[in-house]
């Protein structure tokens, strides 16, 4: 008699290994009208896509824009936040940590921007507003601290 599993294993080809998959680029208004033109090209006569369905569509186009609009405008509030933030520490004596458990101490005197995000400068060197674990305010010769 004839095992079917053995018959199966015989036969099969060794599976190749899938490829990495390759980033699909988000859809745009442009490639969104293209489809929706396409759709509405061949559709069956004798079953039309409803108007409530091309309304639908369009609302989930126009809600997904607003949304992608929204978190572009977030990023850039985010942006002149840090930029605000970094220029109230101008004149402040502040500590940054970097590399590996390096600290540095110093008044900020100067704040840059370098790709976009902003840099306080301390001795000379700059530093991103994260790198910051401690700021005292000075007042004359006295320091209040601050955490």
């Amino acid at each position: 008699m004839i095992d079917p599993i053995s018959i199966a294993n015989q036969n099969s080809a060794p599976v190749p290994e899938a490829n990495p998959r390759v980033p699909v680029k988000m859809l745009g208004q442009d490639e969104f009208l293209k489809l929706l033109v396409t759709q509405m090209q061949n559709q069956d006569p004798l079953a039309p896509m409803q108007d409530t369905e091309f309304i639908a569509q369009m609302a989930q186009f126009t809600s997904l824009e607003q949304s992608r609009q929204m978190s572009d405008d977030m990023s850039v509030m985010r942006k002149e936040q840090g930029m605000q933030h970094a220029v109230g520490l101008l004149g402040q004596h502040v500590t940054v940590a970097f590399g590996e458990g390096e600290r540095m101490s110093g008044t900020v005197r100067e704040v840059q921007k370098e790709n976009g995000e902003p840099k306080i400068v301390i001795n000379g060197r700059s530093f991103d507003l994260q790198d910051v674990i401690h700021v005292s305010a000075t007042d004359g010769d006295k320091k209040t601290e601050t955490q």
